[in-house]
């Protein structure tokens, strides 16, 4: 069993957070090189490119939420952000993070449980990579649109298999129709390009 074959195993086999985490922990160092180089992962690139073109100012106060080692924090300094706050639940993954000197804070936190941030703080959260089985559950959008401010942007990736075996596409239409979030855009993109999987990205405008 080759690398990649490896970690997904461990991943989407973890039967609790606390495993979960051990395998990000242990792959923290190795994580960038490898995502990056090694399997072609793009996401974080579109995903940034995609919030530049919902906004026309570079002032924002963004979280990156499930940030890891800091991939869309990076770019999103690059593009002149530079109020960036990362939250994640790999102690590992903070480190590497923290290193990059990107992020204005960084704080631990469990996504499947209420975030400890105030409401309407954000004027921009995006959630890239952590939507995905044994990861984080769809009803945690909920607190990303509720520390989102009003007319800011919420960007996050779910990967393609998770979309479909789950309530996503459910819990995104009722947050259009109730009027918390309006859906600007649902589009499927390539997300692991040497194993051929997809992603949806989502963008919403929060009401």
């Amino acid at each position: 069993m080759d690398k990649q074959a490896d970690i997904h195993v461990k991943i989407l086999t973890a039967s609790s957070t606390d495993e979960l985490m051990k395998v990000y922990d242990s792959w923290a160092d190795r994580y960038d090189r490898e995502l990056l180089e090694d399997w072609g992962y793009t996401s974080p690139q579109k995903a940034v490119q995609l919030l530049l073109e919902m906004t026309d100012s570079d002032e924002l106060v963004v979280l990156d939420a499930g940030c890891g080692t800091g991939l869309v924090g990076e770019l999103l300094k690059e593009a002149g952000i530079s109020s960036i706050t990362g939250i994640d639940y790999s102690p590992g993954m903070l480190a590497r993070a923290e290193k990059k000197g990107v992020y204005e804070a960084l704080h631990s936190m469990d996504m499947n449980l209420p975030l400890t941030l105030p409401s309407d703080r954000f004027d921009a959260v995006t959630c890239i990579g952590t939507f995905t089985s044994t990861h984080v559950k769809p009803e945690a959008v909920t607190e990303l649109a509720r520390v989102t401010r009003s007319g800011g942007t919420l960007i996050f990736t779910v990967r393609d298999d998770y979309w479909q075996s789950t309530n996503f596409i459910d819990l995104v239409t009722e947050l259009h129709v109730s009027g918390v979030a309006l859906i600007e855009q649902i589009r499927l993109e390539p997300y692991i390009h040497s194993e051929g999987s997809e992603c949806r990205f989502v963008v919403l405008r929060v009401c």
